[in-house]
């Protein structure tokens, strides 16, 4: 298997922003500081989680430089670089590279639905131009399209391609996937409900979105395989989910006081329905 970029928890960090909707430094190095306390492994940026899609291209460069300077060299920093052709790719991949992350996160081409070929050559296009760790992103529900296992033992031969973040949540898939590939590369939870399943088939971690609310719960959990733990955060883990992400989570931390609850469009405040259920969970919890 080649070598993983990390082992155990990864946040999928969300992006802060003040009330006048720019990007705040001052929450982003709280959140940071939580997270590297709690002992997370690793920190993605510029995610799905991290609104990268509502980000120009100086905010993303000033926000990757100001995380890599306030992030310990222990914990990885990852940096989404997904993009729809393979040069945008190809461009954010190189400059997180000349920034000091530790491995790129690219998602499969969305939108334009293309057949698995079509992935293959798409990920060969960008590991021929990037000189960076690269860990693919399956997530069919955002991207329309899905990897399946025989294309992504093609991709685990490409040098650069260092793991796998499965969001595909159907078991039979992420068997599937598991028989594939595991011998090949790293395989990480893309889904927080399935990281006691995904803990028991041995893979190499989760890229988390509810360890922003919950890093030490999250990193115990992995660690120990804990399914006291993994039943305490389930309705949690589902309600994460509630409306599109990051819609619950940042709501979430802003009522732990961490970031403020600033989105951009078209991206809106959580309805009332659900701040009810997530304040009720987060009560039942001990946090608020």
């Amino acid at each position: 298997m080649k070598k993983a970029i990390f082992e155990g928890v990864c946040t999928a960090l969300v992006t802060p922003f003040d009330e006048n909707n720019n990007l705040d430094f001052s929450a982003c190095e709280k959140l940071i500081e939580q997270q590297t306390k709690s002992g997370i492994d690793a920190i993605l940026i510029l995610g799905s989680t991290g609104e990268s899609f509502a980000l120009s291209t100086e905010e993303r460069t000033n926000f990757t430089r100001f995380v890599r300077k306030i992030l310990p060299r222990t914990c990885k920093l990852i940096v989404g670089a997904g993009g729809n052709i393979p040069s945008e790719t190809i461009r954010l991949a190189n400059e997180a590279k000349s920034l000091g992350a530790d491995a790129c996160l690219v998602t499969t081409p969305y939108f334009n639905r293309c057949t698995q070929n079509g992935i293959i050559q798409h990920f060969e296009k960008i590991c021929q131009n990037v000189d960076l760790p690269m860990i693919v992103y399956n997530i069919p529900s955002r991207s329309g399209v899905n990897i399946q296992p025989d294309t992504m033992k093609t991709l685990a031969t490409f040098d650069n391609i260092v793991g796998l973040k499965e969001a595909n949540g159907e078991i039979g898939h992420i068997l599937e996937m598991f028989h594939s590939v595991q011998r090949d590369l790293p395989i990480y939870c893309g889904n927080d409900n399935l990281n006691h399943i995904f803990a028991k088939l041995e893979a190499s971690g989760t890229i988390s979105v509810t360890s922003n609310v919950f890093p030490s719960e999250i990193k115990n959990q992995w660690k120990d395989g804990n399914l006291k733990l993994h039943n305490k955060l389930f309705k949690f883990n589902n309600l994460m989910f509630c409306e599109p992400n990051p819609i619950p989570v940042k709501y979430a931390l802003s009522k732990i006081g961490i970031i403020k609850n600033n989105l951009r469009l078209p991206l809106t405040p959580l309805e009332t329905q659900h701040q009810t259920l997530i304040d009720t969970e987060l009560k039942r919890l001990g946090v608020i």
